[in-house]
């Protein structure tokens, strides 16, 4: 069997590594064939969830835990299924903008008294980026616990791995970045750390989204939700929207926290222990040996690059205000790692999925489902609920190779509103409409970037907001995070931006244009074939 190093295979996830298309595309060609040779990883718990779900009739997402299939290994369990929190103790706020999350992330650091960790997929050292280094940096002055966690393999531009090094040298913890091209540090085989572990595909990620500070206090505060940190994320360069990127996060508070801080936890100590097990060491015996590496001895001079209108963006950015109405709200914190087993994230979709019983809005950037989550749908269509389904085009994905395996299962979804059951409804919104963010509205000449959102809303009472796509990575490999809760004006603050937003920026797809995108030459359906093995059976 062919055996293609994982970093060649990367290039077509949506681990948001990003490289050019063209490049993404080009490598696709000669890779797809050996890349399709690794087999899937052993996780248990995944495959079977539909079939268990609908023997058991569980729908309520805020069941008991026997109502979720836990891990396949005694020794993990449930860890990451956290208890149902009254209102009382989980009160939930909309940031439906990436300038309102800035500012309200900065404002709760400004406020911070006690501890911040942080966990992003990417942690960019461009302008936002840096200036969010700095005021961890003054808070770590003040005798603030700090402690970040990035993802080891998403962040390879220098200057990224420079800012994590800065912080570093002001005693801040930095885990899941390693330095002088260690980043597969991380996915060694570690007895009773790593029951999953497979030597074939170590292309996980650490995809979940952790903002929590003062969360030992009264008045803590967290973020949770798809946005990592970076200019495009909030939406910083005026001079270049087609950068700009479309997201949603949620802004709890309450004893919720804890939930949110024992889930940051998990995967801190995780990560320390792996290096801890491989001898790498001293983590300040590293640190040491890379600043002499680096520089001889002594403290290592960084000079960022960066641009001074995105500098004044980013200020007046931060000097705006976001106004949190945070809501008393049923909730439930889901903390998937596939590493474990842990499938609740996905079980939670089916189960609000299963529920609808009038309208269904999911935003997904890269939807590419899963048979249990296509079947979902259809069945949701076929109860006549109204099922809209709103993701990138290939224009605006930051990679579109996700949209067009995506596209791929278009027919299927749409070809259930010809059916004799969704016909015969009384709704006449019942079925499935499937909506491509274009980034444009019409009439308007400026053009704005991806779509990165990842939430859904049942009957505009209950709604789901995380770091999860509907996808196979986010199924079977990427640690994810969500939080869930029911409230009717937060679930249709959330409705409402898809239908009164983005949908205005978005173009329908119908079945004639899913079947026309089925209808091309020989070697393009070979192709989508192929690429459609490498992210879904192979995934």
């Amino acid at each position: 069997m062919i055996r293609v190093p994982i970093a060649a295979c990367r290039v077509a996830v949506p681990g948001r590594v990003r490289r050019p298309a063209a490049i993404a595309l080009l490598a696709l060609g000669s890779l797809l064939s050996a890349c399709t040779t690794v087999r899937p990883p052993p996780e248990t718990a995944v495959d079977d969830v539909a079939p268990a779900l609908a023997r058991a009739g569980a729908t309520s997402v805020f069941g008991p835990p026997e109502d979720y299939l836990g891990s396949g290994y005694d020794d993990v369990g449930k860890v990451g299924l956290y208890p149902v929190r009254d209102p009382a103790a989980c009160e939930v706020a909309i940031l439906d903008s990436g300038e309102g999350s800035f500012a309200a992330r900065v404002a709760m650091l400004k406020r911070a008294t006690r501890s911040i960790r942080i966990q992003a997929l990417v942690f960019n050292g461009d302008e936002a980026g840096l200036r969010i280094a700095e005021l961890l940096k003054q808070k770590k002055a003040e005798g603030l616990d700090v402690r970040v966690i990035v993802d080891a393999f998403s962040n390879p531009r220098l200057q990224s791995q420079w800012l994590y090094f800065d912080l570093k040298q002001h005693g801040i913890e930095v885990e899941g970045y390693e330095a002088l091209g260690l980043q597969w540090l991380n996915e060694v085989p570690v007895p009773g750390l790593m029951p999953h572990y497979d030597p074939a595909r170590m292309d996980k990620r650490f995809h979940e989204k952790l903002w929590i500070i003062d969360a030992e206090t009264a008045h803590g505060v967290a973020v949770t939700g798809g946005l990592n940190i970076g200019n495009e994320y909030f939406r910083v360069d005026p001079r270049d929207p087609a950068a700009y990127w479309r997201d949603q996060d949620v802004a709890v508070r309450g004893a919720v926290l804890q939930d949110l801080v024992a889930a940051f936890e998990r995967s801190y100590e995780y990560l320390t222990a792996i290096k801890r097990s491989r001898g790498v060491f001293n983590t300040d015996h590293y640190w040491k040996a890379t600043r002499h590496v680096l520089a001889g001895t002594g403290t290592v001079p960084l000079h960022f690059s960066t641009d001074a209108v995105r500098q004044a963006r980013v200020a007046e950015l931060e000097g705006g205000t976001q106004a949190l109405d945070f809501r008393g709200a049923r909730c439930r914190f889901l903390h998937n790692r596939p590493r474990f087993g842990e499938s609740y994230i996905l079980q939670a979709y089916l189960k609000l999925i299963g529920s609808a019983r009038e309208q269904l809005q999911i935003a997904n950037a890269y939807f590419v489902p899963t048979p249990a989550i296509a079947a979902a749908l259809k069945a949701a269509a076929s109860r006549c609920v109204s099922v809209l389904l709103l993701s990138n085009s290939p224009e605006t994905n930051d990679l579109p190779e996700i949209t067009l395996v995506g596209r791929g299962h278009y027919k299927e979804l749409l070809a259930v509103n010809e059916t004799a059951a969704v016909r015969a409804c009384r709704n006449p919104d019942a079925g499935i409409r499937i909506w491509e963010w274009v980034g444009q509205a019409p009439g308007d000449p400026v053009r704005q970037g991806t779509m990165h959102s990842k939430f859904a809303v049942v009957d505009r009472r209950v709604a789901l907001v995380g770091s999860y796509n509907l996808d196979p990575r986010s199924e079977r490999l990427n640690s994810e995070t969500a939080l869930v809760f029911e409230d009717a004006p937060l679930a249709d603050a959330l409705a409402r931006a898809i239908l009164e937003h983005d949908l205005r920026y978005s173009r329908p797809m119908s079945l004639s244009d899913a079947l026309e995108f089925e209808a091309p030459g020989e070697v393009i359906i070979r192709f989508r074939k192929r690429l459609g093995q490498l992210f879904e059976a192979e995934l």
